[in-house]
């Protein structure tokens, strides 16, 4: 009788759909632990027992064994972030269908760059000064997104200017005075661009500035090396 109940659970575990049936109670379990987190997608990793959990912003993880999630990147010893490429994937098939009419449009080079920028950021101000070199082969595509009241102000400012490229290379090259006075109009066209950058961000999962995405890569930061080799590509 022992001899039997052992084949059959071993014909149970080889059954075919074992795997998905599997997974699908993994899912489950994830859904009734942390109910409140709601999610795009819910896949294994290729590290045993780790699931990766997508919400349209970030990537974490969910270990169904202690029935925790944890936050943060998964670095392979060779330093390959594999949360980094995850995320970048995701990032790109969402800027990929990216409506650019609403985009401050810099430049007329035949490479297409999309950038979300913040007027304070330091590493904004390098990629700045980057592009500003290539208007010839790159036309830039510029979205704000205001990572403190202040930065709000200056994209207001530049967003309700008569020369919007004009102010952006004021602001952004460091040649607006520090005690001038922004033009915060209360233009409708002004606002509904600026929400329209905003929801953008959102959209795409913008965390941080600069974001940029050249030819389907998308580019956290601003690595200079990397995208010099995109545009050279």
């Amino acid at each position: 009788m022992k001899k039997l109940l052992i084949a059959v659970v071993m014909i149970a575990l080889l059954a075919p759909g074992c795997a998905s049936s599997q997974k699908f109670s993994v899912e489950e379990q994830f859904k009734k632990s942390f109910p409140k987190n709601t999610y795009e997608t819910f896949s294994e990793t290729s590290l045993k027992g780790v699931y990766e959990v997508y919400n349209g912003k970030q990537v974490y993880y969910y270990l169904p064994v202690n029935d925790v999630l944890l936050l943060g990147s998964i670095v392979t010893k060779d330093g390959k972030n594999l949360t980094q490429e995850s995320n970048s994937k995701k990032m790109a098939a969402r800027l990929a269908s990216l409506p650019l009419d609403k985009a401050l449009k810099i430049g007329n080079g035949k490479t297409t760059v999309v950038e979300f920028i913040d007027p304070n950021c330091h590493y904004c101000k390098l990629s700045f000064d980057f592009f500003n070199k290539r208007k010839k082969d790159v036309t830039l595509h510029v979205f704000f997104y205001p990572l403190s009241e202040d930065s709000e102000k200056k994209i207001r400012h530049i967003l309700c200017s008569k020369n919007m490229e004009q102010s952006f290379n004021e602001v952004l090259g460091g040649k607006l005075p520090g005690n001038a006075r922004l033009n915060l109009c209360s233009d409708k066209n002004a606002e509904e661009m600026l929400r329209a950058h905003i929801n953008a961000a959102s959209k795409i999962g913008v965390r941080g500035t600069p974001l940029l995405y050249i030819k389907g890569q998308v580019v956290p930061g601003f690595d200079q090396p990397v995208i010099e080799k995109l545009l050279t590509e």
